[in-house]
């Protein structure tokens, strides 16, 4: 097989690893995606299972990210492919194999290759969202300025603007995928109390019954 067509395949494959499923699926026996704000991703993992098991689901989706970089780069694939890999990781987040539409956003998965892509700017972009969050404790607040400035940044590091346009389009595709979302999870927020998304504190557990 073309080692591009394979870097591209490898990589949507790592991103369908439905670790924010699993890990909730197995400490809880529930569904992450009918429960909590209706989301299969590491925040909802964080409120219906327990803040360290969100952190660990963050941690393995921006590794799912990173590996699929690394394996582009282990393959020589082509500078387009291995472009092509970041979308391909968020795509089989959002929408995996064998279970389509059934994903999350792709944010950590996304960071994740980018952190491999530019380093520097995500390390900033993380940090920019780590002070906003001790700042304001708005999760959404802090995540959008935060990816504003992993757009913009790779300017300042002299990177051509191609590809801060590229970071803006990956960051597109995960906003698309919300709204395709959209629907589902206000079903979700219905019945778990969810509130915008952001209630504080939320458990999901004992709402679904023990």
């Amino acid at each position: 097989m073309n080692r591009d067509i394979l870097a591209v395949l490898i990589a949507y494959l790592l991103g369908s690893l439905p670790f924010a499923y699993l890990v909730t699926k197995a400490r809880t026996g529930q569904d992450i995606r009918q429960v909590g704000e209706g989301n299969a991703g590491a925040r909802n993992v964080w409120h219906v299972v327990g803040p360290g098991w969100g952190v660990l689901v963050a941690l393995l989706d921006v590794g799912k990210g990173l590996l699929a970089y690394g394996v582009s780069r282990h393959l020589e694939a082509s500078q387009t492919a291995l472009l092509l890999s970041g979308f391909a990781v968020v795509l089989g987040h959002g929408f995996p194999f064998l279970r389509w539409k059934q994903g999350g956003k792709g944010v950590a998965a996304g960071m994740g290759f980018l952190l491999g892509l530019l380093p520097r700017c995500t390390l900033l972009g993380a940090l920019v969202f780590g002070l906003m969050y001790l700042w304001q404790r708005d999760f959404n607040r802090c995540i959008n300025v935060a990816c504003a400035a992993v757009v913009l940044l790779p300017l300042a590091f002299g990177h051509p603007p191609l590809m801060s346009a590229y970071v803006l389009a990956l960051l597109l595709t995960m906003a698309l995928k919300k709204l395709v979302d959209l629907s589902h999870e206000r079903q979700v927020w219905a019945h778990s109390g969810w509130t915008n998304g952001a209630t504080p504190g939320f458990h999901g557990k004992g709402e679904e019954g023990e």
